[in-house]
């Protein structure tokens, strides 16, 4: 929309248009009525959204492949531009470069998506190497803009896209993942974390090559680990682990299933002395609980996502109850477990359920010390409240 006009008119259904109204950036494909000046080069174009009456409620990316029809980027009458996309990196940017909650890092969320004004744009920082996903069609379409915005607001050496296979196939866009800016990344790229470091590999590794939302809880960790017999299962490369063995832990098990994972966190741990004494179990992490006969003062469960969609949401309970019943079974009187969901269909209040339906069954009572989340650098925004994926809770039992 470089000459400032929309491209496409969505019309929503009559009583369709109250979440648009209450600032929701989605607009669904059930709620449209008709699409007006599509065309084959409509992808990923500017729309407006406007009610049944003919109101112009806003303006937004299109996708006519996805089940969110469009994204709405700006409410209101004021039709933006490309410009728009610019401001906002810049902000976002500038925001965690200010912000005294996300210091002592060079590893950060930059662009956080929905909660940035950004829908479809993830970019992270590792260093000297930001890292992007695009999981929108509109995002997709401006990859030359938001690869320049990204060079000019962080000034860092290169840039590198990763691919979101599920996002493109939903989208209807083509995959694509490779060098943006500057050279590629090392195999290895070392990051800093509150006196922590960690190897990460942001070509094959998890999200964009490390779960940076778990900083807080790492810190969480440091601050309790001291003296403890630490359990980490899904520990993937060891980010929890470092954190125990920076706070004197007694000694660590790892539990992870991806070799390639356990190979990195030897390297994490080997550079965080002094290392206690860790056991390296490569293994589904379900079945060591049932099997293993330890005792353990600090206790860590973080699975990957259990459930991609709402419908799997009673499934990803009983596999969370299940891991979390055995766990306590092995916590020792007085240990701490951390107990997380990173689904976006196990929200806070079934986490809880969860937690209750396994401390009954294992016949371990336990306290709610904490409930836990992500950090600062990975905002959500009030009117996108689906925007809270990453739930935990700090256990006493």
């Amino acid at each position: 929309m470089a000459d400032g006009r929309w491209v496409i008119d969505v019309v929503l259904l009559p009583g369709r248009d109250r979440s648009a109204r209450r600032r929701h950036p989605w607009v669904l494909s059930g709620a449209v009525a008709r699409v007006l000046g599509e065309s084959e080069g409509s992808l990923g174009a500017w729309a407006r959204v406007l009610s049944a009456e003919g109101e112009t409620l806003g303006f937004g990316h299109y996708s006519p492949a996805s089940q969110i029809r469009v994204r709405i980027l700006a409410f209101g009458k004021d039709a933006p531009d490309d410009t728009l996309i610019c401001e906002r990196i810049a902000q976002a940017v500038a925001r965690r470069a200010g912000d005294p909650l996300v210091g002592e890092t060079d590893a950060v969320r930059l662009v956080n998506s929905e909660a940035d004004g950004l829908p479809g744009l993830v970019a992270d920082r590792y260093g000297d190497v930001v890292v992007l996903k695009l999981g929108s069609a509109g995002m997709s379409a401006r990859r030359e803009l938001l690869v320049s915005a990204l060079r000019d607001a962080t000034s860092a050496p290169s840039g590198f896209e990763r691919a979101d296979a599920a996002a493109a196939r939903r989208e209807g866009v083509a995959v694509r993942e490779g060098p943006v800016w500057g050279p590629a990344p090392e195999p290895r790229v070392w990051i800093r974390e509150r006196g922590r470091r960690y190897a990460v590999d942001l070509v094959h590794g998890q999200k964009t090559g490390f779960y940076l939302d778990q900083r807080d809880s790492r810190d969480l960790v440091e601050s309790l680990a001291a003296r403890r017999r630490v359990l980490d299962l899904f520990a993937y490369t060891g980010g929890f682990s470092v954190a125990a063995a920076h706070a004197g832990a007694a000694s660590l098990t790892l539990v992870e299933s991806s070799a390639e994972a356990l190979a990195l966190a030897r390297e994490n741990i080997a550079a965080a002395p002094p290392v206690p004494e860790t056991a390296f179990v490569e293994t589904d992490a379900f079945r060591f609980v049932r099997q293993d006969a330890g005792r353990y003062d600090l206790i860590v469960i973080d699975p990957p996502p259990l459930a991609r969609r709402a419908a799997d949401a009673a499934r990803a309970a009983r596999a969370h109850k299940d891991v979390l019943l055995f766990a306590l079974r092995r916590a020792a009187e007085g240990a701490l477990v951390l107990a997380f969901s990173c689904s976006h269909s196990v929200d806070a209040k079934l986490l809880r359920q969860v937690a209750f339906a396994a401390s009954l069954d294992a016949l371990r009572p336990a306290q709610v010390v904490r409930e836990l989340g992500a950090p600062a650098d990975h905002p959500v925004s009030l009117d996108h409240p689906e925007g809270v994926y990453l739930k935990g809770l700090l256990l006493r039992v």
